[in-house]
């Protein structure tokens, strides 16, 4: 346990080091100004979060992927469907209420009290019913052995055709970069390793010729629902309130405060020692009543998980404080020093936004847990290394694209359509592992790093941009500030089906030289037999 928390604390020390460091240098510049405050606020927030995505690494290994593993090979010899189908639907539905990277939204967006659209209960009960359907769904088509790009395709059809009844509401159309972010947020560092366990050990035990492309692609499904949910309970909602922008100030001398007000219950918050025990414990109470049921593990392994899952909270707990207490006052912060230069140097914004993008795919924790499982089911095949720097291009992209949308102010469809069709073309030629890995690298890729500084930091550029054009009472926050999640869950499925696209032709290129190799081979050895006449 000693020697793989080390390698935790290093991996993890190594994936959030980048984005310290690109805030420490952006402050030695003349793009941000920050206090002697504010840099013992971050080094220290780099220590809770370095601490705390180590203590999860660990734990989701033990603990988190080992219950969903569990489930996923106990349900897929279920003769009963009725049983399959309520477990899977309650699981998928009670860890989604209280996904952290949807608390952090929620906050975001129930800024403006009696939000008759969305208020906390529309927001996290959509979207929790979304992800539990469509966790079924994906269950299903793994134990009937039915095609992911089939499902794929006509889902995310039958979703467009949803947002199109969104899209020709002048006043509802506002709320689209909304409706794409909540596919992206549902899948998130406490969903993600039990979601992927739980595809595995269903298609592991299923068995079969596409085992191992079925083992991914439950992630992805999973984030289909919530945007169908939203774009329904939006559809009977009217009468939408302004999105009411406060601005984040500087720290101030009391930095423990800011911890603890992130870490307990005080002042409306529930603080991050509540908000994980409620997204662990549907979890772990779904999973012994199962386990009592059905598979009755002995006591040794029993006493195993549940001491992954104390590190898991411990982890998760120190990140999202972190996260909460100095990543999303800080995004602000980094945002509106940045927007100030949208009028003369916008393209500094948008390098500058592509750089983060760069560095903040390695500090969402889900990620880790997503790309070690790719490397071991594919036999070291697909090397972590190569997935992550294909993930960090697509997500230094999405937030460049993002910040684009922030300065010029257009619709979010302008990206999402074209970047669905790309997505679902590609399924055509890319190997289906590859696809599989693809769509769930996307709803990974949006975790609570990207909603807790990431969006503060779009919002913060939008505020001086909207300000400036338009007024800030008359900006509209939900149509141009908000969508980079959706970005950050997009194109990354874009690029892992083009990394397994050129995979797939540099392994034909190497068959047909071995081919040709073999025929020069051959022909060089043939022996003529000459019959000797007598």
């Amino acid at each position: 346990m000693k020697n793989r928390y080390l390698s935790a604390l290093l991996s993890s020390s190594l994936s959030i080091a980048p984005m310290i460091l690109l805030v420490f240098i952006l402050s030695w510049t003349p793009l941000l100004t920050i206090t002697s405050n504010d840099y013992i606020m971050l080094a220290i927030g780099g220590v809770f979060l370095i601490l705390g995505l180590a203590l999860f690494q660990v734990g989701a290994a033990t603990g988190l992927t080992k219950v969903g593993e569990y489930m996923g090979s106990s349900l897929s010899k279920q003769q009963n469907l009725f049983i399959v189908v309520i477990f899977a639907l309650a699981l998928g539905a009670l860890i989604t209420c209280a996904e952290p990277s949807i608390l952090i939204v929620s906050k975001q967006v129930t800024l403006v009290k009696d939000n008759p659209v969305l208020n906390a209960i529309i927001l996290i009960g959509s979207i929790a019913l979304g992800v539990g359907l469509f966790v079924v769904i994906g269950v299903l088509r793994i134990i009937f052995h039915k095609s992911l790009k089939v499902w794929y395709l006509f889902f995310y059809m039958l979703t467009f055709m949803l947002i199109c009844l969104i899209a020709i509401d002048p006043e509802k159309s506002e709320l689209l970069p909304f409706i794409f972010d909540s596919g992206g947020v549902t899948t998130g560092s406490a969903t993600v390793p039990f979601i992927l366990a739980l595809g595995a050990g269903v298609a592991i035990v299923r068995g079969g010729k596409t085992a191992k492309s079925d083992s991914f692609g439950l992630v992805g499904m999973a984030s289909i629902g919530p945007i169908m949910a939203m774009t329904l309970s939006i559809l009977i909602k009217s009468n939408i309130p302004p999105y009411e922008y406060i601005p984040v100030d500087s720290f101030g001398n009391d930095y423990l405060m800011y911890f603890i007000i992130a870490l307990l219950p005080m002042n409306g918050h529930l603080g991050s020692l509540i908000e994980v025990s409620i997204a662990l414990s549907p979890i772990l109470v779904i999973f012994f009543l199962y386990e009592r049921l059905f598979i009755k593990l002995p006591k040794n392994r029993i006493f195993s998980l549940l001491i992954g899952f104390g590190f898991s909270y411990i982890g998760l707990s120190l990140f999202l404080a972190a996260t909460s207490a100095v990543m999303s006052p800080m995004g602000d912060i980094v945002g509106r020093s940045l927007g100030s230069f949208w009028q003369d140097s916008s393209w500094i914004i948008i390098l500058i936004a592509f750089v983060i993008g760069l560095v903040t795919i390695l500090c969402e924790p889900a990620v880790h847990v997503l790309t070690a499982q790719m490397e071991n089911i594919s036999s070291g095949q697909i090397k972590k290394s190569t997935v992550l720097i294909t993930l960090s291009l697509g997500v230094g992209i999405a937030i460049m694209l993002a910040a684009i949308r922030a300065v010029y102010n257009f619709s979010i469809l302008y990206y999402m359509v074209p970047g669905y069709i790309i997505s679902l073309t590609l399924m055509i030629v890319c190997p289906d592992i590859f696809t599989a890995m693809a769509f769930d690298s996307g709803g990974t890729a949006s975790g609570p790093m990207s909603t807790s500084f990431v969006l503060p930091m779009i919002i913060g550029i939008y505020s001086v941009v909207g300000e400036d054009k338009y007024g800030l009472d008359n900006a509209s926050f939900y149509s141009d500030a908000f969508g980079v999640v959706a970005l950050i869950a997009l194109t990354p499925i874009i690029a892992i089906q083009i990394l397994g696209s050129l995979t797939e032709v540099n392994q034909l290129r190497r068959r047909i030289a071995a081919r040709k190799a073999i025929a020069a081979v051959d022909d060089v050895q043939v022996i003529h037999f000459v019959r000797e006449v007598q």
